[in-house]
């Protein structure tokens, strides 16, 4: 089956040019890509093309309208120029479902604004998929029982340095989070959210998946739930069902930073290919580990135990000791 096609149409040759390789580069999801800086070439193309989205400038958009081609296009997202009476009576035309946005914004907006446009619509991509598909990605977790062990920072550097050998995204467990504060994430979608995605059509997933998640840097991040509530609406049978889908949508590296016991927290453990755990050299933080341990035990978790690495953490003291730390937990395991 052929990709879904998105067609660019502007006359401004060195904008139309810069747009479709910035596109080509960024918008993750699996479109062919084409451009037209000539409107008659484009007529053209149209009678003879299935044209799943348009991008098209406000100035070729009102070209485009005087002369209305067969078998309009449907789903269309014109950059607005601010040119009087563009948008008057778009439906004679038979253009059914138009948003408009500006062309004057960041190339990035208009990449989310595509995202936005596709999830409205999304009974109109249906089996768009995200570049670069592969199924056989690792599920890294990180859980200790010792509070403030610096977890989250070992789990969201072993993020940072895994995304640069391939696809990697971060998920934080953890109740009343400041990570969204911390990192700058979006408010607008979390963990949550994509849970409840992900039990709905698989076939629109990497739709939302592409709309909730954030980028800082090379490694992208889910915001965490807000509450101890939404928290507890998890649960392993979903968390599975959930890192199946990214498996599918191209990502190598999945970061569980499990600092909350979201349901069915051991076999949440048990999906992971190996679990760090960080241990300090205090006594009572030992006898912690300890427990926790006889706890996985006693209930037939020796698995976990086995798949787990323990991470001595006493001694790091600034980012590079903890940069160390990672490549060296990389570099034994062959991650």
């Amino acid at each position: 089956m052929n990709r879904p096609l998105l067609a660019l149409c502007d006359t401004d040759e060195i904008y139309i040019s810069r747009l479709d390789e910035y596109l080509r580069e960024n918008l993750k999801l699996s479109f062919d890509i084409v451009s037209f800086t000539a409107l008659e070439i484009f007529r053209e193309f149209m009678k003879h093309t299935q044209i799943s989205l348009l991008v098209i400038s406000e100035n070729a958009y009102a070209e485009l309208k005087e002369k209305a081609p067969d078998g309009s296009i449907s789903n269309i997202l014109v950059l607005d120029e601010d040119m009087p009476g563009v948008c008057e009576d778009e439906e004679s035309y038979g253009f059914s479902n138009i948003e408009h946005t500006s062309k004057y914004q960041a190339a990035g907006d208009v990449v989310g604004n595509i995202i936005d446009f596709c999830v409205k619509k999304s009974e109109d991509f249906v089996g768009i998929n995200v570049k670069n598909v592969s199924s056989c990605g690792k599920v890294l977790g990180f859980y200790s029982p010792i509070s403030k062990c610096g977890q989250t920072n070992l789990a969201l550097k072993m993020g940072e340095e895994l995304s640069e050998k391939g696809k990697t995204i971060f998920l934080s467990f953890e109740r009343y989070s400041s990570l969204t504060r911390v990192l700058g994430l979006k408010e607008d979608g979390d963990i949550s959210d994509l849970l409840y995605y992900a039990e709905g059509d698989s076939n629109k997933f990497c739709l939302y998946l592409e709309k909730v998640k954030n980028e800082k840097g090379s490694l992208d991040v889910i915001s965490p739930v807000r509450t101890a509530m939404q928290l507890k609406e998890i649960n392993s049978n979903n968390l599975k069902h959930l890192l199946d889908l990214l498996m599918t949508s191209g990502y190598e590296y999945v970061i569980l930073d499990l600092t909350d016991y979201p349901d069915g927290f051991f076999d949440i453990l048990r999906l992971c290919d190996v679990v760090y755990t960080v241990t300090k050299a205090g006594s009572t933080d030992a006898y912690r580990v300890e427990i926790y341990e006889d706890t996985l035990r006693e209930n037939g978790y020796e698995d976990v135990i086995a798949m787990t690495r323990k991470v001595n953490m006493t001694d790091v003291k600034d980012t590079s000791g903890l940069t160390r730390i990672v490549r060296e937990l990389i570099n034994e395991r062959e991650i």
